[in-house]
């Protein structure tokens, strides 16, 4: 397993992004495994600067590098809907509270949408328990895919 100096909140910036959310100008993220930087690129070189104002043909160079390299280079997965939700639920059927009654409440609340359920409890210590809980769950999942990756991360 080979040790990569990682920015922790670029990284998981890219890796929490939800993949179900139709993007008018889809983007990927790749983390560059030599000098350990997160890199976006539009996956058509117009969309780059109606979206950016970044030059097409500078998209064009950077995917054309990545295209040379693709062993430098490891595509960075989002999650998709089924994902967010699934964290929630484990939040959910955690042990966060030893409330029974708020714990009942919280979990009567959820409907199938993280929104109206952070709308429906209107509890911000609620709220920010399951922040604390969901951070935690991406990071261990981010771990884990970069281990499945023989990478090491040394979190900067």
């Amino acid at each position: 397993m080979r040790s990569v100096q990682i920015n922790q909140i670029m990284f998981i910036d890219a890796f929490e992004r939800d993949v179900d959310f139709h993007s008018e100008y889809p983007q990927s993220a790749y983390l560059d495994l030599k000098k350990g930087e997160v890199i976006w690129v539009f996956e058509e070189d117009e969309d780059a600067e109606m979206a950016a104002g970044i030059e097409s043909e500078e998209n064009h160079s950077i995917r054309m590098t990545m295209d040379a390299s693709p062993d430098r280079y490891l595509e960075i997965p989002g999650r998709d809907h089924g994902e967010h939700h699934d964290i929630l639920r484990g939040f959910l059927n955690s042990g966060w509270t030893e409330d029974k009654e708020l714990k009942s409440r919280v979990q009567r609340a959820y409907s199938g949408s993280i929104g109206r359920w952070k709308e429906t409890i209107d509890n911000r210590d609620v709220v920010h328990a399951y922040h604390e809980f969901r951070d935690h769950k991406i990071m261990e999942m981010a771990e884990e895919f970069l281990h499945e990756h023989d990478i090491d991360p040394l979190w900067q």
